[in-house]
């Protein structure tokens, strides 16, 4: 049974967001000067390169065997796949809009619309999905994005107060 095509697309359109989510946390958190904004910006980026790995496997397995592979065990696997910076540089222009950033605030605007984006995105393909694993590991890729959301909202929050 081959791939379909969309699913495909849909894995690689959520690695680069991913991809694009860790490079900008990343920029962000080295460009924060305070602890506690750069803290919670960097375990953010954690979080989006484990998405990244997630479905840069994803991917790997269905083109090598067109089997979906359970979130849990690509998590178990030794050798994960890196961001280079190779990868990071195609996003020059995401780096860019972190120091054009006039404060936090606006750092955490950039930081809400790619959540949202991501979240969209996946939950699309959640809707789309042909099989349970495929809708179960976009389902597990919104949440987890809609808790980024939250996260930020709260930073967005602490700084208004």
């Amino acid at each position: 049974m081959a791939v379909n095509p969309d699913i495909l697309e849909a894995l690689t359109t959520g690695i680069q967001s991913e991809v694009a989510s860790y490079v900008f946390y990343t920029e962000a958190a080295k460009q924060s000067k305070n602890d506690e904004f750069s803290k919670t910006l960097k375990e953010l980026a954690l979080e989006e390169k484990r998405h990244f790995q997630v479905l840069e496997r994803q991917y790997d397995s269905l083109v090598r065997s067109e089997k979906w592979i359970s979130t849990a065990d690509i998590l178990k696997e030794e050798g994960l796949p890196e961001i280079t910076e190779e990868m990071a540089e195609k996003h020059r222009a995401l780096i860019d809009e972190v120091h054009g950033a006039a404060d936090q605030r606006a750092v955490l605007d950039i930081a809400l619309r790619l959540e949202y984006e991501a979240f969209d995105h996946f939950k699309a393909m959640a809707e789309k999905a042909d099989s349970e694993e495929a809708k179960n590991t976009f389902d597990y890729l919104s949440k987890f994005e809609m808790t980024h959301v939250e996260i930020v909202k709260k930073m967005i929050a602490s700084l208004d107060n």
